[in-house]
């Protein structure tokens, strides 16, 4: 993580100084806006988020708060500076050490004489949207008076530096697994392989608990950013069985805990998973990306609502919805994944399942499975594609909180051009067969390209079941999209249990920092 000299804000170039630091982060404010960090890093290594206490914890925590200089007017003898409903501490550099002024408001008495400008070191109690009534901006008046009453009053605009997801093309510099539930030694010692190869540490977390073992469910990993400062800040597991994640809190990484878990079941029961949370990747159109979650159109269930609140809230990546209806455990991480693309404007990565059953053949079943087998995965397709292009009849895209039938594409800014199809068969139970032409339940009959891990440039890719000529169709295709190399790893014990290497793992990625 780096860190630059913090930013100061002179009142007479607040517009220019906040239009850097906003265009930045990519937060929706007005130029006259200044960006904030929500400072709940954990500096010290006290267990405790650095907001939660009335200290300024080292070098590292001073560098998380944003610095206000205001000129002091001739004659003023006390400053009173208010935070209008804005969950925000104030400290004064005091010689060599810091002096807390308050939370939420502070007055304090001037000396005769002092310097020009008074600087007001701040930082923010929470994220917007925690709590959902508290939308990330608010106003800091800061009042001076003089013997005879007020002299000058200035009125500032705060706003919360967002909480952005990150793209899976970013750079990792960590990456996670679990192990002590499943036998996955053999995947583990050769992942860890690879990653040795890219110069990546690999952190293996021990469990007895199997919903651990999917690493990618039990966290999301975002960023959040000022032009001068940024923290990781871990989304925790909203499973009720997640321990991972709070292990996390130290110098620099804060965690979240947004939404509690919900007692879901039946088709919807790992709705909350965060392998059914994805970010797209930066477009002309949306230069942070665009969250990316799932929804059932048979159940209306989705991922979770107040997770969904909370990014909405964070004014940077406005959320859409794909439908996962068709699929047996419903994550938009089995349906769509991105790389940078030749040119770097980006593709997205969706199955094929039409040139994958015809790679496969009818060589694995007989009929009727067959048959059905060809139903379900053409149906599927057509699934598939409505999502991208959309379909007035049959919803698969929208944004979110709208049942709308806009296409994926266009909800991201890309057009088919932009499309990969990877080559995967599915198979349906008997009752996967809807009605109304659709399908649910299905899985994928061998390892799903969509569902690989990608780490700084290699894609890393399950094999279990795949055969051989789907692995070099995949290849080349991975290259095609921009990839620099593929490897291919046995994930059968995941893949028996309807998950690949994305679901299996988790990465800890590097913010991309637009130039100053």
């Amino acid at each position: 993580m780096s860190h630059a000299k913090p930013a100061f804000v002179r009142l007479a170039f607040v517009a220019m100084a906040a239009g850097v630091i906003l265009s930045a982060v990519g937060r929706s404010c007005p130029a006259d806006g200044i960006a904030v960090l929500a400072n709940r890093d954990d500096d010290d290594r006290d267990g405790r988020p650095d907001a939660d206490d009335d200290h300024v914890n080292g070098a590292a925590d001073e560098r998380d708060l944003t610095a206000i200089v205001v000129p002091c007017p001739a004659g003023a003898r006390l400053v009173r500076v208010v935070a209008d409903n804005a969950p925000l501490r104030f400290f004064l550099r005091d010689g060599e050490g810091w002096r807390h002024l308050g939370l939420g408001r502070a007055e304090w008495p001037l000396a005769e004489g002092g310097p020009a400008d008074l600087t007001v070191h701040v930082e923010a109690r929470d994220w917007a949207g925690v709590p959902e009534t508290w939308m990330g901006q608010g106003n800091v008046a800061v009042t001076f008076e003089g013997p005879d009453g007020p002299i000058a009053v200035h009125d500032l605009l705060v706003c919360m530096a967002p909480v952005r997801l990150l793209p899976g093309t970013a750079r990792v510099d960590e990456a996670y697994v679990a192990t002590g539930r499943y036998d996955n030694a053999a995947f583990v010692a050769r992942l860890r392989g690879i990653l040795e190869g890219l110069d990546v540490p690999l952190v293996a977390h021990p469990t007895s608990d199997w919903r651990e073992m999917w690493m990618q469910d039990t966290m999301e990993i975002a960023v959040a950013a000022t032009t001068d400062s940024s923290m990781h800040v871990v989304l925790a597991g909203l499973r009720g069985h997640d321990s991972f994640p709070p292990t996390l809190l130290g110098p620099d990484v804060a965690v979240a805990e947004v939404a509690k878990p919900r007692p879901l079941a039946g088709g919807d029961a790992w709705a909350d998973w965060y392998g059914n949370l994805e970010v797209s990747v930066p477009t002309a159109a949306h230069q942070q990306g665009r969250v990316i979650y799932g929804r059932n159109r048979l159940t209306g269930g989705s991922f979770h609502p107040d997770v969904i609140g909370f990014l909405t809230a964070q004014h940077a990546q406005s959320p859409v919805w794909i439908d996962t209806s068709w699929l047996v455990i419903k994550h938009t991480d089995e349906i769509v994944a991105f790389l940078p693309g030749e040119d770097g404007r980006g593709v997205i990565l969706v199955p094929d399942p039409a040139e994958g059953l015809r790679l496969l053949g009818d060589q694995d079943a007989a009929e009727p499975q067959a048959g059905r087998r060809r139903e379900a995965n053409a149906r599927i397709a057509r699934a598939i594609e409505a999502m991208l292009v959309g379909d007035d009849q049959a919803p698969r895209a929208g944004e979110a909180g709208d049942a709308g039938a806009t296409g994926l594409l266009a909800l991201l800014g890309l057009d088919e051009s932009r499309v990969v199809r990877l080559p995967v068969a599915f198979d349906v139970p008997a009752a996967g067969l809807l009605d109304d032409g659709g399908v649910t339940d299905a899985s994928s009959l061998w390892s799903n390209p969509v569902n690989a891990l990608v780490v700084n440039g290699t894609v890393i890719c399950g094999s279990a079941g795949m055969p051989s000529g789907v692995q070099e169709i995949c290849r080349e295709r991975f290259l095609a999209a921009g990839a620099d190399r593929v490897e291919f790893i046995d994930d059968g014990v995941y893949q028996k249990n309807h998950g690949n290497v994305h679901c299996a793992t988790n990465a800890r990625r590097q913010d991309v920092r637009p130039q100053r």
